[in-house]
């Protein structure tokens, strides 16, 4: 089948939907299956529904989980079969027209199609995937306003921005034969960038944006942010490049990737130094992110293992430290950018503080000067 074909599976999954919620379980476990192949954890089309399945899946339900959603992986491990491209093998003596659960007594493994197995291994393919996933759960709108607000901004800005690039600027490109749909409707970060690019260099938008004073140039620029948040394109290619280091023994690639996805020895580490948020205390482990000080990209691969050159934090103080929209002074206290519109939205104040110095100095220094948007 062709890649089409399987993003338009994965954009139209038969979820259950209720009270407006499609239950994001499928999503889930397709996630948790996509990621354990990239990371080469699973090396063979040969899915099994093991512990370490679902601690992966749990890692993705509990964020995207409301309340009424129960943790539980077995269901989508059975029901994915109805998808087309998911196929349960069971053991010898029983018969999968016979079965309306899942048992591990009976089932054995799930394969997926060859061609979706070879998509599943390749990140480039993987990003599309994502994004498509993640419109089973809400309209990219919701998803768009959720990570804006996520930043701090305003409903006014969120609005301009979104009202721009859909109408003003779809029908530019679209009169300039760019696209023949309107930019908000495009989840791939690749297709739109090979839209934008050429529409920043029309002399229509070129005119447009001075009038405006950037403001079209800054909503392009953050809806592609978006996708690329929503799509993990820095992760991806973080992992793409552990993997194929040849200087890197595999058991030093499988601890690299595990501390870049925030997982494994180095957020277990963060729970051994801070206990809970560095911040609130908050100590419920499906809601604390493991945040590097000293982003990844800029760090050696010691630095990347450093306990002390993390944080672990509620959601919406990592997202905002990750995108230097607060930091700290060495002596614990936060310093909140100007650029952070509202940061009472997201109970960022300012008489917070670090609960202890359980940090490398040097690694907060180079945030306040290298990452931080005073």
């Amino acid at each position: 089948m062709s890649f089409e074909y399987y993003l338009n599976k994965f954009q139209q999954l038969n979820t259950m939907r209720i009270n407006g919620h499609n239950k994001p379980h499928k999503v889930c476990m397709l996630l948790a299956v996509m990621s354990l192949i990239e990371e080469e954890l699973i090396t063979e089309n040969r899915i099994e529904l093991n512990e370490l399945l679902k601690k992966r899946f749990s890692v993705y339900f509990d964020r995207l989980k409301i309340t009424g959603d129960v943790d539980s992986p077995e269901n989508p491990f059975f029901h994915l079969r109805t998808e087309g491209f998911w196929h349960l093998r069971t053991h010898d003596g029983y018969q999968l027209d016979d079965l309306s659960r899942y048992s591990k007594n009976k089932i054995a493994y799930a394969t997926l199609d060859e061609e979706l197995f070879d998509y599943f291994r390749s990140s480039v393919s993987c990003i599309d995937l994502r994004l498509a996933l993640s419109q089973n759960l809400t309209q990219l709108y919701e998803l768009y306003k959720r990570w804006f607000e996520s930043l701090g901004k305003s409903q006014k800005t969120i609005k301009n921005y979104w009202g721009a690039v859909k109408n003003t600027l779809s029908k530019i490109a679209n009169n300039a034969g760019l696209s023949s749909q309107p930019l908000t409707e495009i989840s791939s970060l690749y297709q739109y960038q090979h839209i934008v690019t050429p529409l920043r260099e029309l002399a229509e938008f070129k005119q447009l944006d001075k009038k405006g004073n950037a403001m079209y140039s800054n909503a392009l620029k953050s809806y592609a942010s978006f996708l690329s948040d929503l799509s993990q394109v820095d992760v991806t290619d973080d992992v793409e490049q552990i993997w194929h280091d040849p200087t890197l023994k595999p058991t030093e690639k499988t601890t690299l990737v595990s501390a870049r996805m925030g997982q494994g020895k180095f957020r277990e580490r963060l729970f051994n130094l801070w206990h809970g948020c560095a911040v609130t205390n908050y100590r419920m482990p499906a809601l604390l992110v493991a945040s590097h000080i000293k982003p990844w990209r800029s760090s050696n691969n010691n630095e990347r293992l450093d306990p002390f050159n993390g944080l672990l934090l509620v959601a919406n103080l990592d997202k905002a430290f990750d995108k230097g929209l607060i930091t700290f002074e060495n002596s614990g206290e936060i310093i909140i950018s100007s650029q952070l519109e509202r940061p009472e939205m997201l109970g960022i104040k300012a008489d917070m503080k670090l609960r202890n110095s359980g940090f490398n100095l040097d690694y907060m220094h180079y945030h306040r000067e290298q990452v931080y948007q005073g």
